[in-house]
């Protein structure tokens, strides 16, 4: 049995995060013992679902933490080390994985490090890779940036995502409840509120807006998450629904019973995880990200999505308004159930959890 430290910046609701809990479930279910540290956020009560061992940590948000904040953290890591009697650390985000990995070495224990996607800053990313033993790359994209720089530590494994987890099933109730009337097309956005994907928030508010006034008069938007830009996107929407006098778009906040928003849906627009997750509810899913917009994911562009971790890693196009209502107009003229059931399928193939685990303690020494 392995005793294996993740290590996160952030408790918050982030497909980072997220890839982290499930794959802590998958290795406990297998006979690991799994513990998690971090700074406290909403995910916090997820890990405490599963009884999963978790420390609270105030990471610094920076590469030079005053002394006595390096010192103060440092310890605390020692502490779990000890306390937990930890064989091995798997570091996630920069801030937190580069005083993880400095920890490691110290206490001489094998490190690993999962790149979630491309840095501005390559020194980042070295400064931490320096102390891996591996590199994981959770895209192919990713792992063709990065083979060069790392060709002995580099590996690539797709995140894992739990298929008994999100299902489709009928959210009619659920719509009740939010007072969203049977015959609206919803649309949902789900992320963190801020930087990129605030901005692809933004022009989608003012896609759905346009297209309120016009050509789908029937449309809704449900918007989940936090982050530093939320005020402002939470006016915005507000201002939007005076005008027109209806409460067509709604901010929810951030929120963990994701299943339940994903299946009132008829139209999910995400990236990485969100669009996994969508797709295994069998929905409609328009893929933009950091990089920008790949547009609505099918089985013919499956493996492009798949390879730019749906826009996330890369795009040849950019986003905006008039990318949202192109390919809305599209989704509201077709019917593709049976697509969707396919891309179910494919997600489970390509993406199992259960798969993603077994890979991760391949590399595990």
């Amino acid at each position: 049995m392995r005793r294996i430290l993740m290590v996160v910046d952030h408790l918050g609701a982030n497909g980072t995060v997220t890839h982290v809990i499930s794959l802590a479930k998958e290795l406990k279910k297998m006979g690991h013992h799994i513990v998690i540290a971090g700074r406290e956020g909403s995910k916090l009560s997820e890990i405490n679902s599963h009884n999963i061992p978790f420390y609270s940590i105030d990471f610094p948000a920076t590469f030079s933490p005053s002394h006595f904040e390096y010192n103060r953290v440092e310890n605390n890591m020692m502490e779990i080390i000890q306390n937990e009697n930890i064989s091995l650390i798997h570091g996630h985000q920069v801030y937190s994985g580069i005083i993880a990995a400095k920890c490691a070495k110290v206490k001489n224990l094998p490190f690993i490090y999962t790149v979630h996607g491309l840095y501005s800053q390559n020194y980042e990313l070295n400064m931490v890779a320096g102390y891996a033993s591996k590199l994981i790359a959770v895209s192919p994209y990713v792992f063709s940036q990065l083979s060069g720089q790392f060709p002995e530590k580099l590996v690539l494994i797709l995140n894992g995502i739990d298929e008994t987890e999100f299902n489709p099933k009928s959210g009619g109730p659920f719509r009740k409840e939010l007072g969203i009337q049977l015959d609206r097309f919803v649309v949902l956005y789900a992320s963190r509120l801020e930087w990129i994907k605030a901005d692809i928030c933004m022009q989608l508010i003012q896609a759905v807006n346009q297209l309120k006034h016009s050509d789908m008069p029937d449309i809704e938007l449900l918007i989940l998450g936090e982050g530093k830009r939320q005020s402002f996107i939470n006016e915005t929407s507000r201002y939007y629904c005076m005008n027109k006098k209806e409460s067509f778009i709604k901010t929810m906040g951030s929120q963990c019973n994701l299943q339940d928003y994903y299946g009132i849906s008829d139209c999910v627009v995400g990236t990485g995880r969100t669009a996994l997750e969508a797709l295994l509810c069998e929905k409609n899913v328009i893929a933009a990200g950091n990089k920008g917009f790949l547009g609505h994911v099918t089985i013919e562009n499956w493996e492009q999505a798949k390879n730019a971790h749906f826009g996330d890693h890369f795009a040849l196009k950019s986003y905006g308004k008039a990318e949202f209502i192109r390919s809305l107009l599209d989704l509201r003229r077709i019917q593709s159930l049976n697509e969707t059931q396919l891309l179910r399928e494919t997600v489970i193939r390509d993406y199992s959890i259960v798969n993603a685990a077994i890979q991760h303690l391949s590399l595990y020494p």
